[in-house]
């Protein structure tokens, strides 16, 4: 009897979870007063976790569409009557091309004053949400001897005894913001010869950013080139890792918003924007662990472990050159065969 009397309780306290659930369902349906779309070549864990969070606290629907980033540009070239979405949320260098297809409308300048002018795009038609710059990731036991002298990309390139980690920039396109940054400054030689002195001291092309950066933490190599974010990501963790920003100054990739000529619901639109420049979004990418910097700080108030402000490049080349660097680094650099 007694046994009996467990099972049916069980049975009706499954009963009331489902139900409490469904009615959970149910009240956010119920709440959800509005519907906006997102096309995304972002991190789909970050922009589905962005996306949730507006939805509790807007009570709207975010859809979150994933394009690849090589296919972003053909959907930036839809004609406005075929675009079927509300914003985009993409790279710079997609965000220039929907620029050139005429695929935004002008954001009103109450949105964007907050943010730093260097990541505007022309006539407000996108705006930066956070960028991520490219430092010098060197292990504390190396920092604390030789390595506080390494804090430009010229000294790095120095004949020292360290050890270097870069990324293959075949194996993570990612990664070519650096080598095409370094081309519009130096010119395609300069770049190429610059790569290419580092090369004696590499002791592992990286295939991803991130791995990297940790080499330099767990002390495979006293230096590595970076993101901001992954170097963040294990100083926070503890590891012995110091961040330099390169005191010529040094590229960075950059995530921004821009809303559809062809968007239905242009005022939420907006709100989402304006939801994007916030703290509540920093506080959503540090909660997934990711430390991305925001676009409404100023540039110049980030300073590194010495006192040196980043100072961020904003050459570019077309899309021309930077096929033609490539395959000069793979073939001069990556896979370049010594002589005798």
């Amino acid at each position: 009897m007694v046994y009996v009397l467990v099972v049916v309780g069980m049975f009706s306290v499954g009963l009331w979870l489902n139900d409490m659930k469904q009615d959970q369902v149910d009240q956010r349906v119920i709440s959800t007063r509005a519907e906006i779309t997102i096309y995304t070549d972002g991190d789909l864990e970050v922009m589905t976790a962005i996306g949730q969070a507006y939805e509790r606290e807007a009570q709207v629907r975010v859809h979150v569409i994933p394009i690849p980033q090589n296919q972003m540009g053909t959907r930036l070239a839809l004609p406005e009557a075929e675009q079927q979405g509300d914003l985009v949320i993409s790279t710079k260098s997609n965000l220039s091309e929907g620029v050139e297809h005429g695929a935004f409308r002008r954001l009103p300048i109450t949105l964007t004053y907050s943010v730093d002018t260097v990541f505007h795009g022309p006539d407000e038609q996108w705006v930066g949400i956070w960028y991520d710059p490219y430092v010098l990731a060197l292990h504390d036991t190396f920092y604390s001897s030789q390595g506080k002298y390494v804090n430009t990309w010229f000294s790095l390139a120095y004949t020292g005894p360290w050890r270097i980690a870069v990324t293959d920039f075949v194996a993570d396109a990612s990664a070519t913001t650096l080598l095409n940054s370094f081309g519009a400054i130096y010119g395609l030689d300069g770049a190429i010869s610059y790569f290419d002195s580092l090369r004696p001291r590499i002791v592992q092309y990286a295939k991803a950013l991130p791995s990297s950066v940790r080499m330099a933490a767990i002390g495979d190599v006293q230096v590595s080139v970076g993101h901001y974010s992954d170097a963040k990501l294990y100083e926070v963790h503890k590891y012995p890792l110091t961040i330099l920003y390169p005191r010529e100054g040094t590229p960075y990739d950059l995530m921004g918003v821009g809303i559809l000529k062809g968007s239905s619901n242009v005022g939420e639109s907006e709100a989402f924007v304006s939801w994007l420049l916030s703290e509540r979004v920093q506080a959503v990418l540090k909660e997934g662990d990711r430390y991305y910097l925001p676009t409404r700080e100023t540039v110049e108030s980030h300073k590194d472990r010495q006192g040196n402000h980043l100072v961020l490049w904003n050459a570019g080349i077309v899309k021309e050159e930077q096929d033609k660097i490539l395959q000069e680094w793979i073939r001069q650099v990556r896979f370049r065969k010594d002589t005798p």
